[in-house]
């Protein structure tokens, strides 16, 4: 079966959120003793990039014959996209699979793919050519403000 990977995007304050936490809790440690430094900032600090390559690498699409793949932290979930109704270009902060503002927001015909009738906020790299590739498989979406 043709199985085709798209990578997030990751935008440049994805990276600005450990580097964040991980001085804050150095500063936190100014007139401790040596070990304590040690301990809490060094395991601190890989604790915080271990999630942070975690959250980064760990999510991707895969468009699989007439399924959607979408892995979050390495845990996919399989939306069909014969039920895909509505694909919308869009920015926003909305929390979901993405590590990007410059997202797709995808709605389906059908309540029951998502449990929920709010649509899934997804950031493929490249968002043209995922587009194209939903579209050669769904003929029937709706594609909002493409670029």
């Amino acid at each position: 079966m043709n199985k085709i990977v798209f990578r997030s995007r990751v935008d440049w304050w994805v990276w600005t959120i450990p580097l964040f936490a991980v001085a804050v809790s150095l500063i936190a440690c100014i007139g401790s003793s040596l070990w304590f430094k040690l301990i809490y900032g060094v395991g601190y600090g890989i604790l915080m990039f271990g999630l942070l390559i975690t959250g980064i690498y760990g999510c991707w699409y895969t468009v699989e014959g007439d399924s959607l793949l979408v892995y979050n932290f390495f845990r996919p979930t399989r939306l069909t996209i014969s039920k895909i109704k509505e694909i919308k270009y869009c920015r926003g902060f909305i929390a979901g699979p993405a590590a990007s503002t410059r997202r797709l927001s995808i709605k389906f015909t059908d309540r029951s793919v998502l449990k929920s009738s709010m649509p899934i906020e997804i950031s493929p790299r490249d968002r043209d050519a995922f587009v194209k590739k939903l579209l050669q498989i769904n003929p029937d979406i709706s594609v909002i403000g493409m670029q």
